[in-house]
């Protein structure tokens, strides 16, 4: 930049004063729009990503504390005296269009050849929604587990 142009006159209010035309160049030019556009888009992006990495923490946080607390749960119900679902037992179940069926052996829940540990998580597996394996698991004469075994 010239050294004239960084000389600044005050003028009273009022007053005429001769005036000069002075062309200053701008240090950051004015992008076109296409180019503002594609600026945004991008920062959209960016934004886009930190948002599905903050999505992802919190789910892994929540699935943890989900996790406690379920094995609390099992705690205090293992302590209960509901009787045992026998061995052998097959219970079935329709979601999304498909049945599904749960095998009791070896202390276990198993869906073909997928072991549970739980009903619920049995549940939660076929569904894809947590939910309770107790009433969402029914008997071949369609009634529920908890109706037969936790009154």
């Amino acid at each position: 930049m010239p050294e004239e142009s960084k000389h600044m006159a005050c003028v009273k209010l009022g007053e005429d004063i001769e005036s000069e035309v002075v062309e200053v160049e701008n240090e950051h030019p004015v992008n076109t729009i296409p180019e503002q556009i594609s600026a945004l888009e991008k920062r959209q992006e960016e934004l886009t990503l930190m948002m599905d990495n903050i999505f992802f923490v919190i789910k892994s946080m929540r699935d943890t504390a989900y996790r406690e607390r379920d094995k609390v749960a099992s705690a205090a119900m293992e302590n209960m005296d509901a009787p045992a679902i026998p061995e052998g037992t097959v219970l079935n179940c329709s979601t999304k269009g498909l049945s599904y069926f749960l095998q009791v052996r070896d202390g276990a829940f198993f869906v073909g050849t997928t072991r549970y540990e739980s009903l619920s998580a049995a549940a939660q597996g076929v569904s894809g929604v947590r939910r309770s394996g107790w009433s969402f698991w029914k008997l071949p004469d369609g009634r529920t587990i908890k109706e037969v075994f936790r009154k």
